[in-house]
């Protein structure tokens, strides 16, 4: 971790998880070359279910990622229903992305879902992306 890191943790910490959401979208927006620093430093922190919410349904508008590493990042401190919900707000894709989407985010969803409910939204997720219809937002 870089010492510019280090130190906007620090600052990052010293916030309200309100105004930790407002500095990360307002340095580093989506449409900044810089973009992923912000990922970077989200998993470093604690956030309110509606920073959470406000923060992936922001950098979410960037799917489908190169990597998983955008996915893994939500995937730390959302939960599966919450998560599922942000990305579904993104769909429809075109073919190329949703193969790319499936590929990289699939992995991620499966580790995050043990068992029970979770297991349950992520398998009829699956489904619904691989050909049965993407359904609408709920």
């Amino acid at each position: 971790m870089e010492i510019k890191q280090r130190s906007q943790l620090r600052q990052l910490a010293q916030l309200s998880s309100e105004q930790a959401a407002d500095w990360l979208l307002s340095t580093f927006p989506i449409e900044s070359p810089d973009w992923g620093e912000g990922l970077f430093l989200m998993p470093h922190r604690s956030w309110k279910k509606s920073d959470q919410l406000r923060l992936a349904r922001h950098y979410l508008q960037k799917v489908p990622y190169a990597s998983p590493r955008g996915y893994q990042v939500f995937a730390s401190f959302m939960s599966v229903a919450s998560l599922l919900g942000c990305i579904r707000e993104q769909l429809p894709l075109n073919h190329p992305d949703l193969e790319l989407l499936l590929y990289h985010l699939q992995p991620t969803l499966v580790a995050m879902a043990k068992h029970g409910k979770d297991a349950e939204l992520v398998a009829e997720f699956l489904a619904e992306l691989r050909g049965q219809g993407i359904a609408p937002c709920r």
